[in-house]
């Protein structure tokens, strides 16, 4: 996955956020000091919203950018 990739998140996902539709773009990826790189920034039904890396494997890729 990569910045500009459409995604649709996992249902327990948007649940837990209040996501309606669950789709979101990949806005930026942001770095961490731990073991697990970087978090995920994504614009989902209007708002930002960071996530972890995690999304990667639970996610399916709708559109992915050039």
């Amino acid at each position: 996955m990569k910045v500009g990739d459409l995604i649709k998140l996992q249902s327990s996902t948007c649940t837990h956020w209040r996501l309606p539709t669950g789709i979101a773009l990949l806005v930026e990826k942001l770095p961490r000091n731990d073991k697990y790189k970087y978090d995920w920034r994504v614009l989902v039904d209007g708002r930002y919203v960071e996530l972890g890396r995690q999304i990667e494997q639970s996610s399916e890729v709708l559109h992915e950018s050039r």
